[in-house]
């Protein structure tokens, strides 16, 4: 169902799953992360119909999506059940501070319960400034302090 949210100075969004006509304004999304190029049509549908992965968008008023928060989950054996992870929260700059973000977390915590899961964690940017965090913490997030390492295969 969707999240509504109206007030008398911010247009009107609501939260809806991704659909595959959605991969121009993600790619744009994904852009103000630092992903200039993402989004092509092919990783697009790809990622939409995988079954671990859901994208939740907050569309505006003409249903063109405002910002995205992707959401993966899989069992995992330490836990003994579901993880979850939020892989990409972004929304558009002039659409900050109207909830937007708040109501996709919100979202993805939903499904979370849904699908019994024991933790969510976040991916934040590889730069998150103090108003990141200070979001984050609002929305009941924790800093793990541990470290995550990558690498190319």
């Amino acid at each position: 169902m969707p999240l509504p949210s109206h007030s008398a100075t911010t247009p009107a969004f609501r939260v809806r799953l991704a659909r595959r006509g959605d991969g121009e304004q993600l790619g744009m999304l994904l852009a103000e992360l630092g992903h200039a190029g993402a989004g092509d049509t092919a990783t697009v549908h790809w990622v939409l119909s995988h079954p671990e992965i859901e994208v939740h968008v907050a569309a505006d008023g003409s249903d063109r999506p405002l910002g995205l928060l992707s959401f993966s989950h899989r069992p995992q054996l330490r836990l003994s059940g579901r993880i979850a992870t939020i892989d990409e929260l972004v929304v558009q700059p002039n659409a900050r501070r109207q909830g937007v973000g708040r109501a996709l977390v919100q979202r993805a915590l939903e499904r979370a319960r849904v699908l019994s899961v024991k933790r969510v964690e976040l991916q934040l940017p590889s730069a998150p400034t103090e108003a990141t965090y200070r979001f984050c913490e609002a929305m009941g997030f924790r800093d793990a302090e541990r470290g995550v390492v990558t690498r190319a295969p």
